[in-house]
């Protein structure tokens, strides 16, 4: 599909750090401040993380550009968790979201052309932007770039990942500090790239570079800030819990290992300091939004006080898993792996060298060479933690999307008991199979049977819907039910299944 050049209007809202595209609805929607995307594309704008400083100050821009729309595609999803057992990698599987197929496109000619560069001459940048080039539309090389509206904690990062990230910075918006607040640097030109309008002839020039000059031994904070970003667990990326505390584990790991190598005295300690507060609030971030969420959900189900002691043992599972990962580097030499001089520059890609030290570890655990070290303080573990987190999910979406039929009159609801029944010998099976601790299990039976009322409320609804239709058209009586949900008799059937 060919590109096309629209006038939209670009608005940059540096107190949620949000880059929004008004106008063409039915072509882009808002990604609240990771990018923005259409049914099959992505446009990405790597940005600073709302929590730049403590007085940061709402400064709004506003103006007319031209932006460039291509068609691009998705990437699947890869499970990098290592500390996951058989059994609840199993359930996971089953019970992680359908994901839509990569789409593909045909390569053609491709440009790496800055689409934008915004005049610099207005020093507070106050009502308008400069369009100082127009560029022609031009089909976008789609085999350069997948899609993917995930955040780094969620997917891989290969070598290939590691260069067009590096490539990418070149076009981060520039800030400078005013006052109390931020505004954009006015003397540098603002230029939009995305990375589908990069050519295979840049990158190969950018990597020549990178393999001349390397990427130096100052730490991308920002980078970091940025990727360290959208840690929330939510049920919509509930199964990928431990997939994030893993990245975040190990991404503090290879920092602190380069910081305590590279640095001494005052540097280090300066270093450090940056480090611990970005992991932290990422840390309590992931930590805050669990107990929320899936907390949240086990609390109305009846389970009182044990969102805070989740919200405890996601914190110490994190802190678990990155004391593991620095055990393993004082051990292993994963810089070793990095061989030739053409590639020396990976080991400065702290975001590279985490994903080395994953992949070596789950190597390490998968060969029986590697044990890992359980916190005795936290209620439960990182496995109880992820069951649960998936297990919500599922019953979450079972009380607002019911799936049970009840368009047609029945004789009896025994087999709605039947059903329930089975998905509870299922729970049991998989808590069995995942190892969960005897609290976790207890917790999680405990609220099945809070469950249970709450679907039949739901499928209630639904035949109050059914109602309401036999009130207006009064013929469609006895073809479709309008009779409650008999309790008792789910309840009796779903008892005798159990015996």
């Amino acid at each position: 599909m060919e590109g096309l050049f629209h006038p939209l209007r670009l608005q940059i809202d540096i107190s949620t750090i949000d880059i929004s595209i008004i106008g063409h609805s039915s072509l882009l929607s808002s990604h609240p401040r990771h990018g923005l995307a259409d049914p099959n594309g992505y446009l990405s704008f790597k940005m600073v993380d709302k929590q730049i400083d403590s007085t940061l100050e709402k400064i709004s821009y506003w103006g007319v550009v031209g932006m460039y729309i291509g068609q691009m595609g998705t990437n699947p999803w890869l499970k990098t968790s290592w500390l996951n057992r058989a059994g609840f990698q199993q359930i996971s599987k089953n019970m992680s979201n359908t994901l839509p197929k990569e789409h593909t496109q045909q390569q053609t000619k491709s440009v790496n052309t800055d689409r934008f560069q915004l005049s610099s001459s207005y020093p507070r940048f106050p009502n308008q932007m400069k369009i100082l080039e127009t560029p022609e539309a031009t089909q976008v090389n789609a085999t350069l770039v997948a899609a993917d509206l995930r955040p780094a904690s969620e997917k891989a990062y290969t070598e290939e990942d590691a260069l067009m990230n590096q490539y990418m910075k070149q076009y981060r918006l520039s800030f400078v500090k005013e006052g109390d607040s931020y505004v954009l640097d006015p003397s540098k030109p603002v230029k939009l790239m995305t990375e589908g309008q990069v050519s295979q002839e840049s990158l190969d020039a950018f990597r020549a570079e990178l393999e001349a000059n390397g990427l130096g031994d100052e730490i991308d904070w920002r980078g970091v800030q940025e990727d360290f970003a959208r840690m929330d667990i939510r049920f919509d990326n509930a199964e990928r819990f431990e997939t994030k505390a893993d990245y975040l584990a190990s991404r503090y790991a290879v920092l602190k290992d380069r910081i305590q190598t590279q640095y001494t005295g005052e540097k280090l300690e300066q270093e450090m300091q940056k480090l611990d507060g970005l992991y932290t609030k990422a840390k309590e971030d992931m930590a805050d939004s669990y107990t929320s969420n899936i907390g949240g959900f086990y609390e109305e189900m009846g389970q009182a006080g044990v969102s805070e002691e989740m919200r405890e043992s996601v914190l110490a599972a994190i802190d678990s898993k990155a004391d593991e990962y620095s055990a393993y580097l004082a051990e292993n030499d994963i810089y070793a792996d990095i061989t030739g001089p053409s590639r020396q520059w990976l080991k400065q890609d702290d975001g590279y060298m985490a994903a080395k030290l994953r992949e070596r570890a789950a190597a390490s655990s998968a060969d029986g060479t590697n044990t890992q070290m359980v916190s005795q303080q936290a209620p439960f573990s990182a496995d109880d933690l992820s069951f649960a987190a998936i297990y919500a999910k599922g019953l979450s979406e079972q009380i607002k999307h019911p799936d049970w039929d009840v368009k047609e009159p029945v004789e009896s609801d025994s087999a709605l008991g039947k059903y329930l029944a089975e998905q509870y010998r299922s729970l049991t099976d998989g808590m069995e199979q995942a190892d969960i601790s005897n609290e976790m299990s207890r917790i999680l039976k405990d609220s099945f049977e809070p469950f249970i009322d709450k679907f039949l409320d739901a499928l209630n609804q639904k035949i109050d819907h059914n109602r309401e239709r036999v009130a207006e058209k009064s013929w469609l009586s006895g073809f479709i039910r309008t009779e409650y949900i008999n309790r008792e008799e789910v309840y009796r059937a779903f008892a005798m299944a159990q015996s």
